[in-house]
């Protein structure tokens, strides 16, 4: 070392602390872990920093609920710097439910309070004595009880954290309702009450260690390159968002609400494979109005969500003039009381409720999942109902769209006579019940009688009942599909196969572009030869998967929303520099995104699963009783298994191991963390 090293100044690091907090809550201890700035520019923060964390410190093959199984709570990039649409927060760990590589996104203000507390991530390990809460602030970590709390659910459980802590300006909190407590592997997380860690039972995680809550505030900045620029950055895509919109754009987004009158039209696009591309300023607003509730009756009418578990149609079972209508977004709205951020967004697209002649109050509004999920799925048009069993699934922490397709799993088991009420507690489950459906929903969120085995998802819901259930088990390895079919939209299907977290909507998928023509969110790092499908046939759409979903995972490391990419592009590189300085591209931004997704994978392969685990269910291949015999996607077939084919292969992914090229590995700088994990020389 020189003589005069150490009077060199340390270089200026900003955008990230470099620092990762470390607790295991059985010996009561905690460390920090310094990461160098390098990784970051690799991985990014969010998903991406959370795989690199899991890669080096999870267990390989390690039970998802044993204590020493890690998870990781992050914080994207840009979040906690008051970006806007960055009010998120990213956990990663692996899930009770697939036995597979998981990540949750979810609104809420616990990473921005970690990024005050002057930390990017936040590593949980080990299982306390007891029940116990986790408190973060600063550089003090403390280890409370949480024995009163334990057994609470969830609005309780907050109101007490918020009394002995503070609202969410002064701290972040995460905490589980009894289903995590219990173990339900469909068991979800909230944030600030009214947010989810939804997908793949992370509350079960949390009750594996006897965690009731996580609670973090600080008073420390991220350090900014170019304070300026960044702030002046962040002003025009706030006032840009917010512009009034002329009446053109009123009078389309008037138009693109649904109407019972144009129910014909919205047949025949999918008959016709006939993209409607709306302009931007009016996609703003029509989400800004109502969110993802705008889809709704759109999606029953036009095929795009599946009901009756896969084997309804829509315009027959469940139409918009007599059924579809009492669910739409139009009627949602009669019920809210104030919209709902997930914080620094300037177009909040949430919503809170109140069903007075429910009882409820106070209630985070359904969304589209949820509403097509309890609704249309179970030919249920009761909205009222509808939102009291969304709401039982964040008062017991569960996950909305698992427990309904596990219940339409039930409805079909009655119908085919394989379950009684007497099997289901005396419950009369059947198509358009919706009490039934209320009344299993609070079971599950109990784990309580036959709650107890429905509430760790439909795979072993149908093991436990046998009678050749398994057939009408809709799933892929565990994970069940979203409510976006896969007949529709193809490329939905091969995210549901081919992503590391299978059935999953929200892992990046090009079918926005398929179905209605959303433009490439990193304009300037892909031609758009490249990108751009045709909704009919399957040329180039394996390539064009494979740019949205490692341009999604470079959303989720810089910790933006995901709907930024459906309602207009944020000039990501220039938020990035504006930041840290490092002078990145679009292109790079995409190579890191395709870093993030190779890790993710890499994953699974060290777990010991395979590309052919990943199987999708007949019905989503649009065969037997999937081959819908009326409606707007009669007799459509979807071949899968190819598509996901292209796609391994634009990824440089080998079909048979899943391994990525040692080429690409070797191109992408990951060659030495992939080490054993790659395919040819």
């Amino acid at each position: 070392m020189p003589e005069n090293a150490a009077l060199v100044p340390a270089k200026p690091r900003f955008g990230t602390h470099g620092k990762v907090l470390h607790v295991d809550l059985g010996e009561q201890r905690h460390w920090v872990e310094h990461v160098d700035e390098s990784v970051y520019r690799q991985f990014l923060g969010g998903y991406g920093l959370g795989a690199w964390l899991m890669w080096k410190h999870f267990p390989a093959k390690a039970d998802a609920l044993a204590p020493e199984a890690c998870f990781a709570i992050c914080s994207g990039l840009l979040t906690g710097v008051k970006t806007p649409f960055s009010g998120r927060i990213q956990i990663v760990g692996k899930s009770p439910l697939t036995g597979t590589w998981a990540d949750s996104n979810s609104g809420g203000s616990v990473a921005a309070h970690l990024r005050a507390a002057g930390y990017d991530a936040l590593v949980v390990r080990g299982r306390a004595a007891s029940p116990t809460v986790l408190v973060i602030q600063d550089d003090a970590v403390r280890f409370e009880p949480a024995g009163e709390l334990w057994g609470l659910e969830v609005p309780p459980t907050f109101d007490a954290l918020k009394g002995r802590f503070g609202g969410k300006r002064d701290v972040g909190v995460s905490a589980i309702g009894p289903a995590g407590e219990r173990g339900a592997r469909i068991a979800s997380v909230m944030n600030d009450r009214y947010h989810a860690f939804g997908r793949q039972g992370f509350g079960a995680v949390y009750g594996s260690k006897q965690l009731k809550a996580i609670v973090v505030g600080g008073t420390r900045e991220v350090p900014i390159h170019d304070e300026a620029a960044f702030r002046a950055t962040c002003k025009r895509i706030t006032d840009e968002y917010k512009r009034d919109v002329g009446w053109f754009m009123r009078f389309f987004v008037w138009m693109a609400k649904p109407k019972k009158w144009l129910a014909w039209m919205y047949r025949l696009m999918p008959r016709r494979r006939m993209k409607i591309t709306a302009p931007t300023a009016a996609m703003r607003q029509l989400w800004a109005q109502r969110g993802t509730t705008a889809a709704v009756s759109l999606s029953v009418e036009n095929g795009d969500a599946p009901i009756k578990n896969w084997t309804g149609v829509g315009t027959r079972d469940f139409p918009l003039k007599s059924k579809g209508w009492k669910i739409d977004g139009k009627e949602v709205d009669r019920y809210i009381t104030k919209k709902l951020s997930c914080g620094d967004c300037p177009m909040p697209c949430k919503g809170v409720v109140k069903v007075k002649d429910k009882g409820l109050s106070d209630v985070r509004r359904p969304d589209y999942e949820t509403i097509v999920g309890f609704g249309a799925n179970l030919l249920n048009d009761d909205l009222e109902l509808v939102t009291a069993c969304h709401d039982a699934c964040n008062r017991y922490g569960i996950d909305a769209v698992s427990s309904s397709a596990t219940l339409a799993w039930a409805c079909e088991a009655v119908d085919k006579g394989l379950l009684t009420a007497a099997d289901l507690d005396g419950i009369d489950l059947r198509w358009g019940n919706g009490e039934a459906a209320l009344a299993l929903t609070i079971k599950m969120g109990q784990r309580d009688g036959c709650g107890a085995w429905l509430a760790d998802g439909v795979q072993r819901a149908a093991a436990h009942l046998g009678k050749g259930s398994d057939a009408f088990a809709v799933h892929v390895h565990g994970g069940e599909p979203a409510y976006h079919d896969t007949r529709f939209t193809s490329l939905m299907g091969v995210t549901y196969i081919a992503d590391p977290t299978p059935g999953r909507h929200t892992a990046g998928s090009a079918s926005w572009n398929e179905t209605f023509g959303a433009g490439f969110t990193l304009p300037g790092a892909v031609d758009k030869k490249q990108w751009n499908v045709s909704w009919k046939g399957d040329e180039g759409k394996g390539r064009a998967q494979a740019h949205f979903s490692n341009a999604h995972q470079a959303m989720n490391g810089l910790g933006l929303c995901m709907f930024t990419m459906l309602t207009g592009s944020l000039p990501w590189a220039e938020l990035v520099n504006g930041l840290t300085g490092w002078g990145v591209t679009d292109d790079e931004l995409l190579v890191a995104g395709e870093r993030i997704q190779n890790l993710r994978a890499a994953f699974n392969r060290r777990e010991g699963i395979r590309p052919d685990d990943f199987k999708p269910h007949p019905r989503m291949l649009g065969e037997g009783d999937g081959n819908l015999p009326a409606g707007p996607l009669k007799g459509v077939r979807v071949a899968l298994p190819v598509l996901k084919h292209d796609y391994y292969d634009a990824m440089h992914w080998d079909r048979a191991t899943g391994h990525v090229s040692a080429a690409r590995a070797r191109e992408l700088g990951i060659d030495h963390l992939l080490e054993g994990y790659t395919q040819g020389s």
